[in-house]
């Protein structure tokens, strides 16, 4: 499967079984605050997932960057040779679902042939 099939796959799903979600970035500044509405699959962990620190205020979230990039979002983002993509969600910033602000707890970037397909989320709160 190429890239571009991937990304438009899950985008199709997300666009008939997903919900919008605002995605947030925080640099400290509340006018400043950097959001993006993206498209995204939410669920409660399931039993065997509640391991550790996870607890079932945890829930787990599928995203497509296509509502990222779209955006530009972060606003004043660079992507530099060999750095972590700075569009990429990441732990610390938020995802807002149904009106409540979770913190994303760990970010999982899938990539195929070095494209970001789909990144896997998990949030708190």
């Amino acid at each position: 499967m190429t890239p571009e099939a991937a990304i438009a796959s899950l985008d199709r799903q997300l666009a008939e079984h997903g919900e919008d979600c605002t995605l947030r970035r925080k640099d400290g500044n509340p006018p400043t605050d950097k959001d993006v509405t993206v498209r995204a699959s939410v669920r409660g962990l399931r039993g065997d997932e509640i391991v550790g620190t996870a607890t079932q205020a945890f829930s787990k979230a599928v995203i497509s960057m296509t509502q990222i990039l779209a955006a530009g979002w972060p606003a004043g983002h660079v992507v530099a040779p060999g750095a972590v993509d700075p569009r990429i969600p990441r732990p610390n910033d938020f995802l807002v679902v149904k009106g409540k602000v979770r913190q994303i707890m760990f970010a999982d970037p899938i990539a195929i042939n070095g494209v970001v397909v789909r990144v896997n989320l998990t949030v708190a709160g």
